[in-house]
C-alpha cells in the first residue's frame, strides 16, 4: 500500500495558518497566544528565532556604544583645519599656551591662548571656560601658565572667521608638559615722569598727588602729577580701598603693570591692596580757603564812607553815608515825646 504524500501548502495557506488563530480563526499576527480566545498558536521556528536575535543585537549595540563613548578619545585636529563647517563640533587640540589670563576675580571666567605651527607664523586659538567649570579648573590647580603644552577638548565656536574653543568639563584639560615656573615679577619704584615705553609689561611702584579723577562703572582713572598734563592710573572697582572720593592734592601710591591704552601709557592695578591713599587733603583746609576768597570783595566796601570825599556822585557807595550818620541828640528827643503822647492822647482818639 503506497503512503500518501504530504500535501504541500501554498504560500497563502501557510500565511493564513501562521497569522490566524486555529481555534477562533481571528488574526493574531506574531502572537503565540490568541488575545481573543487565549489558545496557543503555531509559529514557524524562524519567527521565534528572529525575535530573540533582535533583542540580543540591540543589547550588544548599546554596550558597544557605551564602551566607545568611555574609551575612545576625541579626534585630534589642527587649528588650521577648523572652519565654518566645524562650528559646534567637539574636538581635541594639542598646543602650547602662549598667554594665560587666569580666572577673572569678578566674572569667574577662565581664558588663555594656544598656538600651533611655526614660531614665525603661529596659528592661535582662544580657549575659555565659564562659571562652574572655571571654578572646578581653578580648584584642581589645572589653570595653565605660559609655556605649558596641553591637550584641550571642547566645543568649537566659529565667529567672524576666527575659531575659539569652549571647555565644558574640567576633565577635558590634560597637561603634556609643564613649562618653567614663572619668575616673580620685580617691582621697580618709578617717578610718574620717568615712565616710558621700555617699562611696558613690567610692574612698577608709582607715587604722586592726585590732579583729577574720572569714575566709570568698572573702575576709576586717577591722574597724578607728573609735571605735565598728568599720568593715568587705572584702578578697578574691586581694587579700591574705600568709597571715599579722592580730592585733588591727595597723595596716592599704586603698584601695577605698565600698559598702553589708545597709544598712551598707563599703570593698571591688578590686585586688591595695590592702590593706597598715603595722605588726604584736610577738609578744614578746603573750608578755610573758601571764606578767604569771599571776603576779599567786601574789603573795599568797608572803606565806602571815604568815597564821597572824592566827589564822585555816580558811585553807588555814596548811599551808605545816611545809614552810618549818627543822630545821638535826636534819639533822646524822640523817646521823651513818646510818654507824653501816651499820657495825653488826642481828643480824636475818643
Amino acid at each position: 500500500m503506497e503512503q500518501e504524500k504530504p500535501k504541500t501548502q501554498t504560500p497563502e495557506e501557510r500565511y493564513q495558518q501562521e497569522t490566524h488563530c486555529q481555534s477562533c480563526g481571528r488574526f493574531v499576527g506574531i502572537y503565540t497566544r490568541c488575545p481573543y480566545c487565549q489558545a496557543l498558536t503555531q509559529k514557524r521556528l524562524s519567527i521565534r528565532v528572529f525575535k530573540w536575535i533582535a533583542v540580543l543585537t540591540s543589547t550588544v549595540g548599546l554596550l558597544m556604544l557605551l564602551f566607545f563613548a568611555r574609551h575612545v578619545k576625541t579626534p585630534e585636529v589642527k587649528i588650521s583645519d577648523l572652519g565654518p563647517l566645524s562650528n559646534f563640533a567637539h574636538v581635541r587640540i594639542v598646543g602650547e599656551v602662549t598667554q594665560s589670563y587666569g580666572v577673572h576675580p569678578k566674572w569667574g571666567s577662565l581664558g588663555f591662548v594656544m598656538a600651533q605651527g611655526d614660531v614665525e607664523n603661529p596659528l592661535t586659538i582662544r580657549v575659555s571656560a565659564y562659571a562652574k567649570v572655571a571654578k572646578e579648573i581653578e580648584a584642581k590647580n589645572l589653570v595653565p601658565n605660559k609655556g605649558d603644552i596641553i591637550s584641550v577638548e571642547g566645543q568649537v565656536r566659529f565667529q567672524k572667521d576666527t575659531p575659539s574653543l569652549l571647555i565644558n568639563a574640567s576633565e577635558h584639560i590634560a597637561f603634556i608638559k609643564r613649562g618653567a615656573a614663572p619668575a616673580p615679577e620685580t617691582v621697580k619704584d618709578v617717578d610718574p615722569d620717568k615712565v616710558d615705553n621700555a617699562l611696558i609689561g613690567r610692574f612698577v611702584n608709582i607715587t604722586g598727588s592726585v590732579l583729577s579723577t574720572k569714575k566709570f562703572p568698572t573702575g576709576t582713572i586717577v591722574n597724578i602729577d607728573d609735571g605735565k598734563s598728568g599720568f593715568p592710573i587705572w584702578v578697578p572697582v574691586e581694587c579700591l580701598e574705600s568709597d571715599q572720593p579722592l580730592r585733588p592734592g591727595d597723595l596716592v601710591e599704586a603698584n601695577g603693570k605698565v600698559e598702553t591704552f589708545k597709544d598712551k601709557l598707563e599703570v593698571k592695578v591688578l590686585k586688591k591692596g595695590a592702590f593706597k591713599v598715603v595722605s588726604r587733603v584736610s577738609a578744614d583746609t578746603v573750608t578755610n580757603e573758601a571764606p578767604a576768597t569771599s571776603e576779599s570783595p567786601t574789603t573795599p566796601a568797608a572803606d565806602a564812607p571815604a568815597v564821597p570825599a572824592t566827589g564822585d556822585s555816580s558811585s553807588s557807595s555814596v548811599e551808605p553815608a545816611p545809614v552810618a550818620e549818627p543822630s545821638a541828640p535826636s534819639v533822646p528827643a524822640a523817646t521823651t515825646e513818646t510818654p507824653a503822647a501816651v499820657d495825653n492822647p488826642p481828643a480824636g482818639g475818643n
